[in-house]
């Protein structure tokens, strides 16, 4: 399964079906589209805007494809071998729009997430959960935005990391560099086998036979 498939499987799983909260700025939705958005959809491609509750699957992915996935970078990520990162923005841009997912993932967020992605996805994360809490609606829908988020940042290690296998030759932990031969990350901790990288030697210390 590609990982566009298995990630709009798992954010159309988290939006569901049909919903219609008076509380939700967003109004209706069918699988996380709106109205507005299907009206958008069916006139491009020359059609009658009718109700979002008669969309068929193949226009939902094709709008998930077309709207989010490409414009927000996803598919980027996804080529360049980071499924992981590809979910997390795919579902950034679903779930704030592409503006919002443009504020969210600023040039410093994007930096690390090419240089140090697993740091990089925690710092999105968090990001995430910042731009929720300052949203008029937190009271009414924070619990279940924190959830949802929860469950896309576990799919996402997942993808980025099979089985908690990080793919990193070395660790600095606590100012101590390591040389690592296999890291693994086990709930909330990450394991790591390898040898300490000896500090430089300076001549004083090789003097007195004092480097180890």
């Amino acid at each position: 399964m590609s990982t566009y498939a298995t990630a709009l499987a798992l954010i159309l799983t988290l939006e569901g079906g049909c919903v219609d909260n008076p509380a939700d700025p967003g109004g209706a939705t069918c699988y996380g589209i709106t109205q507005g958005v299907y009206n958008e959809y069916l006139r491009q491609a020359g059609r009658r805007s009718r109700p979002v509750t008669n969309i068929t699957r193949d226009e939902v992915e094709a709008i998930y494809r077309e709207r989010y996935w490409a414009p927000s970078g996803a598919a980027d990520w996804d080529e360049h071998g980071h499924p992981g990162i590809a979910l997390y923005v795919f579902d950034t841009a679903v779930n704030h729009g592409l503006r919002g997912a443009d504020s969210i993932i600023t040039d410093s967020i994007h930096r690390t997430l090419n240089n140090h992605p697993l740091l990089g996805l925690a710092l999105l994360h968090t990001a995430r959960m910042e731009y929720y809490a300052n949203l008029p609606h937190w009271d009414t829908f924070g619990r279940g935005w924190t959830r949802r988020i929860a469950r896309v940042y576990r799919e996402a290690m997942q993808l980025e990391h099979p089985d908690g296998l990080l793919r990193v030759n070395s660790l600095d932990l606590n100012g101590v560099e390591w040389d690592v031969g296999i890291a693994r990350i086990v709930r909330e901790r990450i394991w790591a086998r390898g040898e300490r990288v000896a500090p430089p030697c300076s001549w004083w210390q090789r003097l007195i036979g004092g480097c180890k």
